[in-house]
């Protein structure tokens, strides 16, 4: 009974944590109390088969969760941002020559290539806070 409640604590913990590592020990506990139950092994058996479920439980937790990771970022920029390809529409031209557009509900300060003749332009990269545009 004891293999139980030791699975029930580490279920518990497991909703704390948010790893799997308690998850799994809560399953490798849970599989030796049934084992203990049905077939009344010796405690030495029952800490055997409990420590080598948890080794393999956390040996294939730890691989699923290294394949299922996010992508990481890489150095390509042109990749990474999303904003890059989207269409701002150029509300007004400041007399520095950059271009005050509205994107994403609010204006931004932008940075044209070339002189922006149309209402709408492109974002091609940032320069600091700036979109750089054409």
């Amino acid at each position: 009974m004891i293999w139980f409640a030791i699975a029930l604590v580490a279920l518990v913990l497991e909703v704390f944590s948010g790893t799997f590592y308690l998850l799994v020990l809560s399953i490798a506990c849970a599989i030796t109390g049934v084992l203990d139950w049905g077939f009344h092994t010796p405690f030495s058996v029952n800490i055997t088969v409990c420590a080598v479920l948890s080794v393999i439980g956390i040996v294939l937790a730890t691989y699923w969760h290294k394949k299922k990771r996010v992508i990481p970022m890489s150095n390509n920029t042109a990749y990474d941002d999303l904003d890059l390809g989207q269409s701002v529409t150029v509300i007004a031209q400041n007399a520095d020559g950059s271009y005050k557009v509205h994107y994403r509900g609010s204006e931004w300060q932008a940075i044209a290539e070339t002189p922006i003749t149309a209402k709408t332009a492109t974002i091609i990269g940032k320069q600091g806070n700036a979109l750089v545009v054409k």
